[in-house]
């Protein structure tokens, strides 16, 4: 065997070599990325599952439905002239911008938080949508603008898939309501008294 031949066998080789750790470094990449997205939709999920995000979302609608009504209440939302640390609507918000944010940079799986918040983020977004406009009256269009566009995908989500985010095709398990009737009668009885 040839020195030339040799040397041309050894560069193969090194290319091989190389080229095969370059495959497996972008297979480790992958799973790197995968995992690192795991981790966020777990940690949103573990937040969105804490007892305070629950006292957020129901102090909202109380603001939302009893204080909105309030001219005084409106005006101290427009001059900011309100407790950030109790305002609750602003840690939900600011919570669901983050969120927006780890979603639209592609940090973590879109179709995930869609497939389990869509129903909840559009709903918390029509609550708050007073509440959101008239903060944007002295604070412009860019305050909480990632809850926004994560409300608007969970909408297009929603319309696409109809409305639930039950799969396409999957059969349905048969549910009985045995109490169906039963509620209907007692139903009819108390709106009649």
């Amino acid at each position: 065997m040839s020195l030339e031949l040799l040397s041309a066998v050894a560069a193969v080789g090194t290319f091989v070599v190389i080229a095969a750790t370059a495959i497996a470094a972008i297979v480790q990449l992958r799973h790197l990325r995968t995992s690192n997205q795991l981790t966020g939709l777990l940690n949103i999920l573990g937040r969105s599952e804490d007892p305070i995000f629950a006292e957020w979302r129901d102090d909202t609608r109380k603001v939302a439905h009893e204080r909105l009504s309030d001219p005084e209440f409106r005006m101290k939302l427009e001059e900011g002239d309100y407790d950030r640390r109790t305002a609750s609507w602003i840690h939900l918000y600011n919570w669901y911008d983050y969120v927006g944010s780890l979603v639209k940079q592609g940090l973590v799986p879109e179709e995930a938080v869609m497939d389990v918040y869509s129903n909840v983020l559009v709903g918390d977004w029509k609550t708050g949508e007073d509440i959101i406009a008239i903060t944007r009256r002295r604070s412009g269009p860019g305050i909480w603008e990632n809850f926004e566009y994560l409300a608007w995908l969970s909408m297009k989500w929603l319309e696409f898939h109809e409305g639930s985010v039950y799969p396409r095709g999957a059969q349905r398990l048969p549910l009985k309501d045995r109490w169906l009737e039963e509620d209907r009668r007692l139903y009819s009885e108390q709106r009649s008294s």
